[in-house]
């Protein structure tokens, strides 16, 4: 097992970023086991998942997509554990804050069960997921997940892979390096309120899942399917910020993640630390958890 998934409970005395670390790593660690009580153990009771279904048009976010009550947790967990179990899970990119831990994983899966209407059972499988951890005291408040490839194709064996980029390309991270000045692209209109250059950098469907807690910790969640409503949302974000920036970005071949840090008239700054799935040059889906903070 790596370290990035190992329960090593010293860790919790050294400081806030190190119990964020610890609390994902027990929650990490128990999802490698079919026990429901042992996988909601480590889960807070305040809590928001956002797990869209992707399929080969995007992000699609049913009402069983995002989750914000224990007991709705509860439920995904004990319908999951009849479809597969993780077996483990390859750490390829770990970040750890105070409050929430982001990691992009190649997790090995075997089937338990019937997956999406076919029988699974014994077969075992690798997604590719990139995953936004919110943490507080009592367990991660949130698994915040997207995934690179459609579950189905995954199972089933059907993955239809990008084509390589042309030969002038082929010794650049040529993905990565178009991803990054699309993003670019979009926080520079965020920044400067243009919501025209906002909308030309997201695809239709858009669709959004973001939890953001007030400065006296009440939740407001925004979710929509389309680029309007995303639209409408990126404002309802960036209302009464000054200014923007980034603090942390990860632009890979699929998405890009970003903390946003953003000054708040009267005081105070809004954190976000948002997953933006990308396909064919768009930003197709924004997913992620936010708070405002007292300066």
């Amino acid at each position: 097992m790596s370290l990035t998934t190992t329960v090593q409970g010293w860790m919790q005395g050294v400081g806030p970023r190190e119990r964020s670390a610890m609390i994902t790593r027990r929650h990490v660690a128990a999802e490698t086991s079919t026990d429901v009580d042992t996988i909601c153990a480590t889960i807070s009771h305040d809590v928001f998942f956002g797990v869209p279904v992707r399929t080969r048009t995007g992000n699609e976010i049913p009402e069983s997509s995002v989750l914000t009550t224990y007991d709705q947790v509860r439920g995904y967990y004990e319908g999951r554990a009849g479809s597969y179990v993780v077996l483990a899970s390859a750490q390829l990119k770990s970040l750890t804050t105070d409050w929430y831990v982001f990691t992009e994983t190649a997790a090995t899966l075997r089937g338990t069960g019937e997956v999406n209407g076919v029988d699974a059972t014994g077969r075992e499988w690798v997604v590719n997921s990139a995953v936004i951890f919110p943490t507080a005291p009592d367990g991660i408040r949130g698994e915040i997940c997207i995934t690179h490839y459609p579950f189905n194709d995954i199972v089933a064996g059907t993955v239809q892979a990008p084509p390589p980029p042309p030969p002038g390309r082929a010794h650049l991270p040529a993905l990565e390096m178009d991803n990054c000045a699309l993003f670019e692209r979009f926080i520079s209109a965020l920044r400067r309120d243009d919501t025209s250059a906002v909308a030309a950098e997201l695809s239709d469907p858009h669709t959004m899942a973001v939890r953001i807690d007030d400065f006296d910790h009440h939740p407001l969640v925004h979710s929509g399917s389309s680029k309007a409503d995303a639209v409408a949302a990126f404002e309802a974000l960036r209302h009464g910020a000054e200014d923007i920036t980034m603090l942390t970005r990860i632009a890979s071949d699929w998405y890009v993640f970003c903390e946003y840090l953003m000054p708040l008239e009267g005081g105070g700054v809004r954190r976000l630390a948002l997953s933006h799935p990308v396909e064919n040059g768009k930003l197709t889906g924004t997913f992620g958890y936010g708070k405002d903070e007292a300066g």
